[in-house]
């Protein structure tokens, strides 16, 4: 586990601590490093401000202590922090220069010399704006996205990590740090062979030893499984998680429950953690994607990441801001743009519209997003009216129902009191039973803490005398996905929907069937593809359309194949929506002007599937004999501008991002 001694350096207006590291001090190291002061010390080693006597540059150097250069492990891994800083040359990863050994036997590392504050000293003032954790987040997966196209895996990401400095007009310019537990391919960046004697050649890790910090490590990670790519986006994802909240998604005193609670524990909502704090349906999905149990199912590197958080970007916020920032003016001019949509920095509140984040099939949350009307979107005003009119009819449907009430003869149901009095889905289905209501509760709550394996034994027997529950079913499937008992989880599933069909309209529902149906389980799928074909309603279709056609299809061949075949049955097909029916039509349909025929429907219905589909039809000229013809794929649709006025319909209604 990484320790004191690995706490990154950073600027402190503090004066050096006495101590043996002290003895360096007005020394110059290598021939030209002058060490001016002690920025930090810790058990392994101490990290020092210095200049490079020729250059008159300012750099940090980092030194382990005498007696820790006698540890061949300590020093195969300071190793690797130099040789993984050295090759991931990226704007946002703070860089090694030189790395060697002092006289007294120490190993010393000279590193970029980053003047900022910390990624935790800017959450410990609490929740960040949600503009700002987008701008953060982005860079640190692009310098991720370089360390992982190098093979290389940070493994112990964490805000003290980061560094924020203010650099070329940007005020939260990132800074990754300490790659000191990296996973490197040391033989291939060295060019030396795989059994190479010394530090370098060496192994530093071995399946079933744990490194890194357990509030921020995968479940494969904590197990002391194999580590790719994946585990930095988990780790990224608690971080992402805790700069919106103001606090992470899992704590506990005991470290051994915590990392348990990493491989078992289903990821508390945002309203649960920080209730207060508005979140984007869009980016709450991509946290969510990031902090999946299995690797599997999360991004797979940080391109992954970095591929979704430009599609939401771009499809809510405009320009996209350099991928490799530097002092040109027309990456100055992304940043400006990027500040008036996302709010200034650093704390302004986050930019509309966030009533209903855009659908954007570009953005892999795993599910279409409902939105509301565009109406409500486009004129807040008229949410308000709205919900001041469903008051006041409420009002008067309670009312009418109280006074019709006092002519019913004793024992009569009224059933419009019953039906307005509390909506369906906060009553368990069956009698009320407050004793068995405080069990489920308390089963749920032991699943929120991490304790899974509990909340199934409490609750089994409960299931049997009580199979109408569909409380205890939504608690049972929540707790074995919990287990990764995915089979039992799809049984339940299905049981919670036979007694409630408003499990739909659970997100974490739908992305668990999700989940199952892309798994490699083949009987776990198949129940899955059961649910979302036939009793699922809207949402089913809506599902499959996403696995046959959003982002992630390409990586899921053969479950895309099968969610294809879906679509096209007449049943599957009489479920979906206006606009998922138009879209699938548009799909099918051969011919330019049977595609044509259908394009005043999609206008009228279409959502952002629809549009997006559109849009791939859009040609331009530059074909042919001296490229005056149309390089459409369906020229007839692009005849008289019908094409673009169809989807400038669809954006006019809201429902799809220009």
């Amino acid at each position: 586990m990484n320790g004191a001694a690995d706490e990154p350096y950073s600027v402190r207006n503090e004066s050096p601590r006495a101590g043996p590291a002290e003895s360096l001090l007005g020394t110059v190291i290598s021939g030209r490093y002058r060490i001016e002061r002690l920025l930090g010390e810790g058990g392994m080693g101490a990290v020092y401000q210095a200049e490079h006597t020729h250059m008159r540059k300012r750099l940090a150097v980092k030194v382990l202590h005498a007696e820790m250069s006698r540890l061949p492990e300590v020093v195969a891994r300071f190793e690797r922090e130099a040789m993984a800083a050295a090759h991931i040359d990226h704007p946002n990863v703070a860089t090694a220069t030189d790395f060697g050994k002092l006289e007294d036997g120490s190993f010393f590392l000279v590193l970029e010399y980053v003047e900022g504050k910390s990624l935790r000293d800017a959450i410990a003032l609490g929740p960040l704006a949600v503009g700002r954790v987008m701008r953060i987040l982005r860079q640190i997966a692009a310098a991720l996205q370089r360390a992982h196209a190098l093979g290389i895996v940070h493994r112990d990401l964490k805000p003290e990590n980061v560094m924020l400095i203010d650099r070329d007009g940007e005020p939260d310019f990132v800074k990754v740090l300490d790659f000191g537990i990296a996973k490197v391919p040391v033989a291939e960046l060295s060019r030396d062979e795989e059994n190479k004697s010394g530090p370098a050649g060496q192994a530093l890790t071995q399946l079933g030893m744990v490194y890194g910090t357990p509030e921020y490590m995968a479940p494969e990670q904590a197990l002391g499984q194999n580590v790719t790519p994946s585990a930095d986006i988990y780790a990224l994802g608690v971080m992402t998680y805790e700069m919106l909240a103001g606090e992470r998604p899992f704590d506990h005193e005991s470290k051994v429950t915590l990392l348990g609670m990493h491989v078992t524990a289903p990821v508390p909502p945002f309203a649960q953690k920080a209730p207060g704090v508005v979140i984007p349906r869009d980016v709450e999905g991509v946290v969510f994607h990031m902090l999946e149990k299995e690797a599997a199912q999360r991004y797979k590197d940080a391109k992954d990441l970095l591929d979704a958080l430009d599609a939401i970007w771009s499809a809510s916020y405009g320009a996209i801001p350099s991928a490799n920032p530097g002092s040109t003016a027309a990456h100055r001019a992304s940043l400006v743009n990027a500040r008036e949509a996302l709010g200034s920095h650093p704390d302004a509140a986050p930019p509309p519209p966030y009533i209903a984040s855009p659908l954007n099939e570009a953005v892999p949350t795993g599910l279409q997003r409902r939105v509301l009307p565009a109406a409500l979107r486009e004129n807040p005003r008229v949410l308000l009216f709205a919900g001041l009119g469903a008051m006041v009819l409420i009002g008067a449907i309670f009312l009418i129902a109280m006074l019709s009430g006092s002519h019913e003869k004793p024992g009569e149901a009224n059933a419009a009191d019953a039906a307005s009095s509390e909506p369906a889905a906060a009553e368990p289905a069956g009698s009320r039973d407050p004793g068995l209501d405080a069990q489920v509760a308390a089963a749920m709550d032991l699943v929120d803490k991490g304790d899974a394996m509990m909340a199934i034994e409490k609750l089994t027997a409960l299931e049997k005398e009580h199979p109408e529950r569909a409380d205890i079913h939504r608690v049972l499937q929540k707790a074995y996905t919990a287990t990764r008992n995915h089979r039992d989880a799809m049984r339940e599933a299905e049981l919670w929907l036979d007694a409630d069909i408003t499990a739909i309209d659970d997100l974490k529902f739908d992305e668990d069937v999700r989940n199952a149906a892309v798994g490699r389980d083949r009987d776990v799928a198949d129940h899955a593809f059961a649910l979302l074909e036939k009793k699922m309603k809207s949402a089913g279709p809506d599902i499959l359309y996403d696995i046959a056609y959003g982002p992630s299809s390409p990586q899921l061949r053969a479950s895309a194949d099968r969610a294809k075949s879906s679509l096209t049955k007449p049943s599957v097909r009489a479920l979906a929506s206006a606009s998922l029916a138009v879209t699938l039509e548009l799909r099918s349909a051969t011919g330019c002007d049977r595609k044509r025929v259908l394009l005043p429907r999609a206008g009228s219905v279409g959502d952002a599937r629809t549009a997006a589909l559109l849009r791939t039809y859009n040609g331009t000229y530059g074909c042919g004999f001296l490229g005056v013809k149309s390089c459409a794929a369906y020229p007839c649709l692009v005849r008289d501008g019908a094409l673009g006025r169809t989807i400038a319909e669809i954006e006019a209604r809201g429902q799809a991002q220009p």
